[in-house]
């Protein structure tokens, strides 16, 4: 599914972190308990497709890949406000450029004993597939085993953070290379709570699991080898758990439950600087004050998004009190905005205009595909209308609007972004990355005698950059952020996940691993 901008950056996936206090050396995370319960449980059903793998470094449908994390442990998981919950990981130091990871006392499920060089092996698995495994490690410049319980990565430079993305599956070294007496490839060996049995029908719980053992033994799998079979299965009950990221704007719905999974789906509405007035920060500051964020949320992502509070997700504790974007409009502050720049009267239509008595005019592009952005746009329009803002919506095909973007033929879109854990905006906020479509090249000079970057002369690209080299803290970042402005932030999407009400005492989910509390789900017989 077209994910709006996202697959063609998938590098600019970063952002830059919580805690601003944090330093350079940590090892503290929860962990989780290890005691085991008894193996008992009604039926339960999940879909699959008979057709992919199982491997999380091949598969590729959105079920398989699932469905591995009940397969695969990584050394780190998030749970659904982005803190880290170590799981393979005893303990991580991060030390300047290099980060540390001592492994726990963990075995596969075939009996033999984890070591540092499955998770070499499986790194390089990461790094050599188009997975977002590949881009999420995309700071690590060499790794090595020390030992059998020691990890190094070397990093290319200095990130707080970097231990976010050690969320990659690790699989038991060249166990991807096995096949059966027909030559099949079987499904690599992990030391997760299931293993695959050899028909690939269903899952057994892993017996030899370090953590809680799940209360179900096995899990039936029901092949669904297409969307209309997934969404057939999903609606007439077949299936006890279905999970969407909602990607394309439309839901499957399921009856029973349901629990919202944060993401770091970054949705925001950028624009062209080279046009017009858009380089002019009270104009954007204008347009930003006139969105209704909450009426976004509500009625183009029908609740499944979170208002931006600023360009980090709100849900993350350490940044928010950083974070001071208005959640409804403010249309006092956006018609103040306007009149610093001129636009003190109005026209017999109520649009602002100028002392050469012009509107301020301008396009909106949006990807007619997804129906949440085109509703988005629509709403954002009538939004700044109320300001006296004339915008015109341009629904265009995929390809079209990316076109559009690579040459700039834009003055305004709405874009979304697969951010990664550990907060690197730069690709979306700087001139010259991946993303930043419209940014223009900044000429602002940066004073360097200083430990700190002065706020009068910094840029938001200075200020990302003291960032990792240790001269600023997250909240600089923030704060250059939402004062630059360099794109409007809108909402931060959600997941859902459903569940039948046999089930009972789901008691975390996350994107990083759906099935994050599965070993103490309660299933009715």
């Amino acid at each position: 599914m077209k994910r709006a901008i996202s697959l063609i950056l998938v590098l600019l996936i970063f952002l830059m972190g919580t805690a601003c206090g944090k330093n350079d050396e940590t090892s503290s995370s929860k962990k989780p308990s290890e005691v085991t319960q008894s193996n008992k449980g009604g039926n339960f059903n999940l879909l699959y497709s008979s057709s992919d793998s199982f491997n999380p470094y091949k598969a590729e449908s959105d079920l398989n890949r699932n469905l591995s994390l009940l397969v695969f442990d990584p050394l780190v998981k998030l749970d659904n406000n982005f803190e880290v919950n170590y799981i393979l990981a005893e303990k991580i130091t991060l030390k300047g450029k290099k980060c540390t990871v001592t492994l726990k006392d963990v075995k596969f499920s075939d009996g033999t004993t984890l070591t540092a060089d499955d998770v070499v092996y499986s790194y390089n698995l990461a790094k050599s597939t188009k997975t977002k495994y590949l881009y999420q490690l995309y700071e690590v410049k060499s790794i090595k085993a020390e030992n059998d319980k020691t990890v190094v990565f070397n990093l290319s430079r200095r990130d707080i953070y970097f231990e976010k993305l050690l969320t990659f599956p690790i699989i038991k070294a060249k166990s991807d290379k096995k096949t059966d007496v027909d030559g099949r490839v079987l499904c690599p060996i992990g030391t997760g709570r299931y293993t695959v049995n050899e028909e690939k029908e269903e899952l057994n719980v892993n017996k030899k699991h370090f953590g809680i053992l799940p209360e179900l033994e096995k899990i039936t799998l029901i092949n669904a080898p297409d969307p209309a079979a997934v969404s057939h299965y999903v609606e007439i009950g077949t299936a006890d758990m279905y999970y969407t990221d909602i990607s394309n704007g439309s839901i499957v719905r399921m009856s029973g439950k349901k629990q919202d999974v944060n993401l770091l789906n970054f949705v925001y509405l950028g624009m062209n600087e080279s046009y017009g007035q858009l380089s002019i920060k009270e104009l954007r500051y204008a347009i930003s004050s006139a969105i209704n964020r909450t009426a976004l949320c509500k009625d183009a992502y029908h609740n499944n998004a979170l208002a931006a509070t600023g360009f980090f997700s709100p849900v993350i504790k350490d940044i928010a009190s950083v974070q001071n974007l208005e959640s409804v409009a403010n249309t006092q502050i956006s018609i103040e905005n306007l009149e610093r720049i001129g636009y003190n009267r109005l026209d017999s239509d109520n649009y602002r205009i100028n002392s050469s008595g012009n509107r301020i005019r301008l396009t909106l592009l949006v990807n007619k595909e997804n129906e949440s952005r085109v509703a988005a746009a629509n709403l954002i329009a009538e939004q700044l209308r109320a300001v006296g803002i004339q915008i015109t919506v341009l629904k265009r095909s995929y390809s079209q609007y990316v076109s559009a973007l690579k040459s700039k033929e834009f003055q305004l879109y709405i874009g979304e972004i697969e951010t990664l854990a550990n907060m690197d905006l730069y690709e979306l906020t700087v001139y010259g990355g991946r993303a930043a479509f419209g940014i223009k090249k900044d000429a602002e000079k940066e004073d360097k005698s200083s430990d700190k970057t002065d706020e009068k002369t910094a840029t938001v690209k200075s200020v990302i950059e003291g960032f990792y080299s240790g001269k600023n803290t997250i909240a600089d970042v923030a704060t250059r952020l939402q004062t630059e402005m360099p794109v409007i932030p809108l909402c931060y999407r959600k997941g859902l996940l459903f569940y039948s009400d046999k089930i009972s005492n789901v008691k975390e989910v996350s994107a990083s691993d759906i099935y994050f509390s599965f070993s103490e789900y309660i299933i009715k017989k």
